[in-house]
């Protein structure tokens, strides 16, 4: 059954009517789907969303070791440096490109650099490639729309082994918005206020436009895990720089560091909040306690930068990825 067909209320099976909030997909069943759209001439982008350390990176490499036999391979595709992966998707054909941290190649924030109108650019113009690419973000919409609307399915992990499968709406009349974010804004605030009156009720994923069923996952095993991390550690490094292993600096502590250095600004500290999967929030609370306790009469809002200064939209990136690295 094509996977559209899904975004039905109901479907059947035989004689029976089957609800949608019913439907599991297997893993096997996904990679089959992307395969075969690959395969049929159609392009076949995949965004994984969900909090850090919930299995974003897991089904992503579930998805790609399934293609093993087809051209997989994870040293070559699996991928941090936004360079490398144009060059995958513009230099090979029906091949594959793991970007296990694409908040570096098409976040919005990074609306005007080079980099990122050069990720729309080949996304668009090799479309005919027929690559399979799969990106992991901890936020669906911290991509630029953009990019964003050139994915055709969104794997959101819940919690840790179950994710929900998300499809735009083909052949939409009335909106220009595929993945009809404002109706499922609103699905997702009713949702969170039955919850809130009822501890007891369970989120109604089934109810967003777009949703099309649950998968169910497993984690990797712990060979697969060492060279996964093998690899990452060894990439990243390269991406950003650095030299040698230097000591890893606890998160709120490096943002510590540069707030009372004077070079953070609100915009940069709520985007490092959003790499982390951290509520902003918590994060300025935290900071004001540090500097409560380190004898500083003031709060984060006296050391936040007010005023962009000149060149400030080309320096903002710059910025993050000099936090990113040690993270």
């Amino acid at each position: 059954m094509h996977i559209r067909n899904l975004l039905k209320r109901e479907w059947c099976i035989g004689d029976k009517m089957v609800s949608r909030a019913s439907v599991i997909w297997t893993l096997k069943e996904v990679t089959t789907c992307i395969r075969e759209r690959q395969l049929n001439g159609y392009d076949a982008n995949i965004g994984v969303s969900g909090k850090r350390g919930d299995g974003k990176s897991t089904i992503l490499f579930k998805i790609f070791n399934s293609f093993k036999k087809s051209g997989f391979n994870q040293e070559k595709h699996q991928e941090y440096s936004r360079d490398k992966i144009i060059n995958l998707l513009a230099n090979q054909r029906f091949g594959f490109c793991w970007d296990d941290e694409a908040i570096n190649s098409g976040y919005k924030r990074d609306f005007q650099t080079k980099g990122r109108k050069d990720m729309i650019k080949i996304l668009t113009n090799y479309r005919d490639n027929f690559n399979i690419i799969g990106s992991a973000i901890p936020f669906f919409y911290s991509l630029d729309r953009d990019l964003r609307e050139l994915f055709y399915l969104h794997i959101h992990v819940i919690e840790r082994g179950i994710a929900i499968l998300l499809m735009p709406i083909e052949a939409s009349i009335h909106t220009t918005d595929p993945w009809d974010t404002k109706n499922n804004i609103k699905i997702e605030m009713q949702e969170n206020a039955r919850i809130k009156k009822d501890p007891n009720a369970k989120f109604r994923y089934h109810r967003f436009t777009t949703f099309v069923g649950y998968l169910y996952f497993g984690p990797m095993t712990e060979k697969q895990e060492n060279i996964y991390k093998e690899i990452k550690q060894r990439k990243r490094a390269l991406t950003f720089n650095i030299e040698g292993q230097e000591e890893v600096i606890d998160f709120n502590q490096k943002i510590y560091n540069a707030l009372i250095e004077g070079k953070i600004t609100q915009e940069v500290l709520q985007q490092m909040c959003l790499i982390e999967g951290k509520k902003y929030s918590s994060v300025t609370t935290m900071l004001n306690i540090m500097l409560r306790d380190n004898g500083i009469g003031k709060t984060v809002k006296d050391f936040l930068i007010k005023q962009r200064p000149k060149g400030f939209l080309n320096n903002n990136k710059e910025q993050i990825d000099t936090l990113l690295p040690d993270l």
